[in-house]
């Protein structure tokens, strides 16, 4: 069957700026391929032209007898740039309908798993597919006159009524192949990159699937709650492939935690360096086991850049939120950061998270400084608000403290309505107005800094102005 794969629009904005290459499409298509379809992905970010015209052409040219839409994310999860992104579903189907009336339409995608009820209720899309797709969307295209009898799958009975099969089983990781690339318009992707000055960044999995519990997160429903891993030569010979295909010189490990398998990580690195592997990429690591000999084995390997998600500094804070770390570990890897000259690191926190208290606030300032001032520029400290999605221990929470109004949606269609989504701890509103104003002194200095350091470009220096500032490059 012909397969046509659509990663919705979203707009140049919020979290979508940064061009993201479709992983989670790339890997569907290898699967269906694999079980012998005839996939094609159509990524409607990647071009200016407008998505819907877009969209309605590569229908009639592709003729698909099912259309997949994959929703990448609900909206930009973030309070100082609010941008919802699932209501351009109810467009999407618009168009598909008016071009391919009696094709079916599936919905799908990370952003979808999230509230996959809710979308398919207000949205009308034919049937849906829970979390990961490659058994299921394979198993449902052998079955689609009996969706019922398929785990994972929302259907629709004659009424119109959606009914849900119930949660699939994980896919075994380490069987399934590395994803192939070529299912898409490269042309089309690396000219949208150039474009807006940005480098090509692929993701690349070497795990799936999160044993931690942190109150906020949704991976667990995601890709489950147990680390699955590819065997790590198939991991090198992936990255291999994108450069020997695609000349791909950059990309991101996608796992929640690099090092969750610290034996494995470094013997991802090992093998890197082993093959004379010649790239950059970025990495989210724990905190457990991160010194400088192994931030120094990744620089060696080729990574440049970390991100730590902490997001509470003290015990109480960190333990309501479930997180498995403590004051002590988080400073130890401010400190290995400082020894490594070739890694830059971020460290993300809750502006105001539960449970949070004045002396918390005040050592946030006191690592700010720390941070900032003895790192010599390649460390950073980001404070943000957590948003409180459905299905989370964080939801309960919230509720529990009386931060969420009664009856509030939390799949709303209007942006102005996030803002009430994100926790402000009670009793902390004046701290969180003094982040919001601090952030955005921050960001108009660096973005100042970022202009008086153009002229110095030529001579090597890198840009400093923020990326989402950056725009087009100058002819």
């Amino acid at each position: 069957m012909r397969i046509l794969l659509i990663q919705n629009w979203q707009g140049h904005h919020g979290v979508s700026e940064q061009l993201v290459f479709p992983i989670g499409l790339s890997c569907l298509a290898t699967a269906l391929e694999r079980a012998g379809h005839e996939p094609w992905i159509v990524h409607l970010d990647a071009s200016d032209e407008p998505p819907w015209e877009r969209l309605e052409r590569e229908i009639h040219r592709f003729q698909p007898e099912v259309i997949g839409v994959s929703q990448r994310n609900i909206d930009s999860t973030t309070r100082k740039a609010p941008f919802v992104f699932h209501t351009e579903l109810r467009q999407a189907l618009a168009t598909i309908r008016a071009a391919a009336p009696d094709v079916p339409v599936v919905l799908g995608g990370p952003g979808f798993t999230q509230a996959g009820r809710m979308m398919m209720e207000r949205y009308g899309y034919d049937l849906g597919v829970q979390a990961e797709g490659e058994e299921t969307f394979v198993e449902l295209l052998a079955k689609l006159s009996s969706p019922q009898d398929v785990r994972g799958v929302y259907w629709r009975d004659q009424t119109g009524v959606v009914h849900y099969t119930g949660d699939p089983p994980m896919p075994a990781f380490s069987d399934l192949p590395y994803p192939k690339r070529s299912f898409l318009d490269w042309d089309l992707y690396r000219s949208a990159h150039r474009e807006r000055g940005q480098i090509l960044d692929l993701g690349i999995e070497t795990t799936r699937g999160c044993p931690r519990r942190c109150a906020y997160c949704n991976y667990p429903k995601l890709n489950g709650t147990s680390l699955r891993s590819k065997p790590v030569d198939v991991v090198l010979d992936e990255i291999e492939y994108l450069q020997r295909e695609f000349d791909v010189r950059q990309f991101t490990f996608t796992d929640s935690r690099f090092n969750e398998d610290p034996a494995r990580a470094r013997a991802i690195c090992e093998g890197l360096i082993r093959r004379g592997v010649k790239a950059r990429w970025i990495a989210w690591l724990g905190f457990r086991g991160v010194d400088a000999d192994f931030l120094r084995l990744m620089n060696r390997a080729g990574c440049h850049r970390v991100s730590f998600s902490p997001d509470g500094l003290l015990a109480p804070s960190l333990a309501r939120m479930r997180k498995d770390t403590t004051k002590q570990e988080i400073l130890a890897t401010v400190r290995a950061v400082r020894k490594v000259r070739g890694i830059r690191a971020n460290w993300s926190f809750f502006a105001t998270p539960p449970s949070t208290s004045h002396r918390e606030q005040l050592e946030y300032l006191a690592l700010y400084a720390r941070i900032h001032g003895t790192t010599l520029a390649r460390g950073r400290m980001t404070l943000t608000w957590c948003r409180v999605e459905e299905g989370t221990h964080f939801e309960t929470i919230a509720r529990e403290d009386g931060v969420l109004p009664p009856g509030v949606d939390l799949l709303p269609e209007d942006p102005a309505l996030l803002d009430q989504l994100f926790y402000i701890a009670p009793g902390f509103e004046g701290w969180s107005q003094f982040w919001d104003r601090f952030l955005d002194l921050e960001m108009q200095s660096r973005i100042a800094l970022g202009r008086a350091t153009r002229p110095l470009r030529r001579f090597g220096m890198r840009d400093l102005t923020p990326a989402h500032k950056r725009g087009k490059p100058s002819a």
